[in-house]
C-alpha cells in the first residue's frame, strides 16, 4: 500500500508535503493551476514529491476544457485521474465516457452514494472507481462490509482510496475527529488492497495521519493472524 498526502501543484505546498513524510501526493487542482500544465509539471518535478494522482477541479461538464488539461497533466506525470464528484454525477458517465482521456482515471464515489448506485452506474459497465471512504460512511450504516465487499470484488477497478474521517453529515475531518474506524479501515486494506491510499485530511493533520497508518501497518504486519486474514 502506498500513502500519498494532498497539495495543490504549488512549490510551497509541496515542499511542506515533503517535511511531512510524503515520498508521493495527489494534487488538488484549481481552475487557476491549469492555466499553464507546464508550468504544473515543472513545478512537481522540481519537488522532493511525486505526483501519484490528480484531482479534478470542481467544474461540471460544461467546461470540459479542464478536464482534457487535468488529462494533459495527468499523462505528462504519469498520474492517476480522479474525476471530482461535487459537479459531476455518475449518471453522467456515458457522456465523460465521451471525453477520449489518454491518462487513468476513476470516478469518485459522491457523498452518500450507496453501494447499490455506484455497482450498476460505475462498476458493472466496467468504469474505474476512486473509493472515498468517508462518502461511502455516509450512504452505509455498515461501511465496513460495503468496503470489504468493493475490495473484494472489484479491487481491479479501484485505482485508489480517499481516507479521512467522517460524521454522517461532514467529511474531511482529522483522524479521531469523525466516527469512523480507521484502525478497522487501515485493517481491510492492507487484506484487500495493494494501490495507493491518500490521506484526505487538511494539510496541519497529515503527518498525524500519516503516522497512525503507518502504525496501523506496523501492527497488520506483526499481527500472527495476518497469512489467515490475507486469505
Amino acid at each position: 500500500m502506498l500513502i500519498a498526502g494532498k497539495c495543490p501543484p504549488e512549490p510551497d505546498a509541496l515542499a511542506a508535503a515533503a517535511d511531512r513524510g510524503f515520498e508521493v501526493v495527489e494534487l488538488y487542482l484549481e481552475k487557476d493551476h491549469l492555466e499553464s500544465v507546464a508550468e504544473c509539471v515543472a513545478h512537481v518535478e522540481a519537488s522532493d514529491v511525486a505526483a501519484v494522482s490528480v484531482h479534478t477541479p470542481h467544474v461540471s461538464l460544461a467546461e470540459k476544457e479542464y478536464l482534457h488539461r487535468t488529462d494533459q497533466l495527468a499523462v505528462a506525470l504519469d498520474a492517476f485521474v480522479v474525476f471530482h464528484s461535487g459537479h459531476l454525477n455518475h449518471v453522467d458517465t456515458p457522456e465523460l465516457e465521451t471525453l477520449d482521456l489518454t491518462a487513468a482515471y476513476g470516478y469518485e464515489n459522491k457523498t452518500g452514494v450507496s453501494v447499490r448506485h455506484l455497482r450498476h452506474m460505475v462498476l458493472k459497465p466496467g468504469h474505474g472507481l476512486a473509493l472515498d471512504v468517508a462518502h461511502l460512511f455516509m450512504a452505509e450504516a455498515d461501511y465496513l462490509t460495503a468496503i470489504e465487499y468493493l475490495l473484494t470484488e472489484y479491487g481491479d477497478r479501484i485505482g485508489l482510496l480517499h481516507l479521512c474521517d467522517s460524521t454522517p453529515v461532514q467529511d474531511g475531518l482529522a483522524f479521531g475527529a469523525g466516527d469512523i474506524d480507521i484502525g478497522a479501515v487501515c485493517r481491510l486494506v492492507d487484506r484487500h488492497f495493494d494501490g495507493t491510499v491518500v490521506l484526505e485530511v487538511m494539510p496541519d493533520d497529515q503527518r498525524a495521519a500519516l503516522e497512525t497508518v503507518t502504525e496501523h501497518q506496523a501492527e497488520f504486519e506483526l499481527s500472527p493472524t495476518r497469512s489467515v486474514a490475507g486469505n
